[in-house]
């Protein structure tokens, strides 16, 4: 049976979006198919997106037609990060009164977003002054926590951890049970070592409700969270959480619970689906089974990046070496592949190459190399390049129309993770941004040159050219914001050193 009772609404909404786009469409169209739009679409970007241009015509055509669609404007351009228009919103916004909290907030975030630190701070600090000297001075959003925490975090994407902290554990003061500012502090805990209070501080994302997939509210149903309490004779589930990177650097614990829950009596399944699942199944114990959908009633559940508080991993050292392995079948076809592309070549070192993520990553921006800057890596002598990321094929056809050794043979990704593995096993090296390859390289134990930026994920420390957890990655560290060209030239060096080793 057909459900109609979201019909009325679509032929409502339909009628706005004809009225709003027509060449004779008034101000008070646009705006309300704007505000139509933007109240159904949820988290979906592209109707927010079409949203917000239909508001942006709305002003346009009469800035004074809804005293708060400038603020709507600004708002919406800062969730889909439009930051062009978030900066031109904002600067509408405070040249009307320069005390609007939130149009503080939202310009500090664009200009932030260009590397303008020093005006990004200014405008926050300003915004703290405006919210704690009068609190109905902004919107409830933009009160003394938020601008605050908004501080923090831009400090702290100067290096300037410590200052970091003690502003978050200002926000922490203002509101005890703030989650977001518990979890961006255990970060900054964490990439110290102080994995006590930065593994306890990290179960704050669990409460993050909206951000729970689909098998965690399931699980949460019917079974308690696990707290570490012990397993005789009951059942744990762990599931995967967060991207690939965070899932392959987390599931090295499985085993190490699977110990404990022998020990104990207990019972231990893992819950993942996904392009990573064969590459787990072949390093999990035989009593520590993976399923891919909830055929088990457990007793407990339990985030996969909750295992290190509830297994007292509180010391990184004897975690680094590698854990994951490529299937040896697979290995062989990827070797043959990679020969092919090296034949007539002799000496020629197999580097595999990953400059740029998943733009919709918060931290895309920052990690990901610029193309126009790869080019004095990719030139070295006596190197083959092999692209590691799908959908990268016309950025490699430039560089081969250029003469460049970089190939792309990711179409010959049919199983997920266990192809890139079996490619990365038929490498000499890897070189990647922090992303999933660079964790599963490390898994892997091959040989890596990490490029990170200068604040970057916490896994990767504050300074050290060494990470414990993954003994075959050395770090190349950018010496200060967006500073790519001395990181590129030290993998060079390193590339050349070793070249024909």
């Amino acid at each position: 049976m057909t459900d109609t009772t979201s019909e009325p609404a679509e032929r409502q909404l339909a009628a706005l979006r004809v009225r709003a786009t027509a060449p004779q469409a008034a101000a008070a169209d646009c705006l309300a198919f704007g505000h139509t739009l933007l109240q159904r679409a949820g988290r979906d970007k592209a109707s927010q997106r079409e949203a917000l241009a239909a508001l942006v015509r709305a002003y346009q055509l009469d800035a004074c037609c809804d005293s708060t669609l400038l603020h709507t404007i600004a708002q919406t351009a800062f969730i889909v990060r439009d930051w062009v228009l978030v900066d031109s919103a904002a600067t509408l916004l405070l040249e009307r009164n320069h005390e609007d909290a939130n149009a503080l907030i939202w310009r500090a975030a664009a200009v932030q977003q260009r590397n303008d630190f020093d005006t990004a701070e200014r405008l926050l600090r300003e915004a703290v002054r405006v919210v704690s000297g009068n609190p109905a001075a902004g919107a409830p959003a933009a009160g003394a926590p938020v601008a605050l925490h908004k501080l923090a975090l831009c400090v702290k994407e100067q290096a300037r951890f410590a200052e970091a902290e003690a502003l978050l554990r200002q926000v922490l003061v203002l509101s005890p049970n703030n989650a977001h500012a518990q979890f961006d502090l255990s970060e900054l805990e964490i990439r110290t070592g102080r994995f006590a209070e930065g593994w306890a501080h990290y179960e704050s994302r669990v409460v993050f409700g909206d951000d729970l997939n689909n098998a965690q509210h399931a699980l949460a149903e019917i079974s308690a969270h696990w707290q570490g309490e012990s397993l005789e004779g009951k059942t744990l589930i762990v599931y995967g959480e967060q991207g690939n990177g965070d899932c392959l650097w987390a599931v090295r614990f499985l085993p190490l619970l699977a110990e404990r829950a022998r020990r104990e009596g207990g019972r231990v399944i893992f819950g993942h689906d996904g392009p990573l699942r064969h590459l787990f199944e072949r390093m999990l114990p035989a009593d520590l089974p993976l399923e891919t959908s909830l055929e088990t009633r457990p007793d407990f559940h339990c985030g996969l990046m909750s295992l290190p508080l509830r297994l007292g991993v509180f010391d990184a050292t004897g975690w680094g070496a590698p854990y994951l392995s490529a299937e040896p079948a697979r290995v062989q076809a990827w070797r043959e592949r990679v020969q092919a592309h090296t034949a007539g070549k002799p000496g020629n070192r197999k580097v595999g190459l990953v400059w740029n993520g998943n733009p919709e990553h918060i931290r895309d921006m920052r990690r990901s190399v610029p193309v126009e800057q790869l080019e004095s890596l990719v030139s070295v002598p006596g190197v083959t390049y092999f692209a590691l990321s799908p959908g990268r094929g016309e950025t490699v056809a430039l560089w081969r129309a250029k003469g460049l050794d970089v190939v792309d043979l990711t179409h010959h990704f049919q199983s997920g993770f266990d192809d890139v593995a079996a490619l990365l096993a038929s490498l000499d090296l890897v070189v990647t941004i922090d992303s999933g390859p660079a964790h599963l390289a490390g898994a892997l134990g091959v040989p890596t040159c990490l490029m990170i930026d200068h604040v970057s994920a916490w896994f990767w420390g504050d300074e050290s050219r060494a990470t414990p957890w993954y003994d075959s990655i050395e770090l190349f560290r950018q010496p200060e914001i967006g500073a790519w060209a001395p990181v590129l030239a030290r993998v060079r060096e390193r590339i050349e050193m070793t070249r024909g080793a």
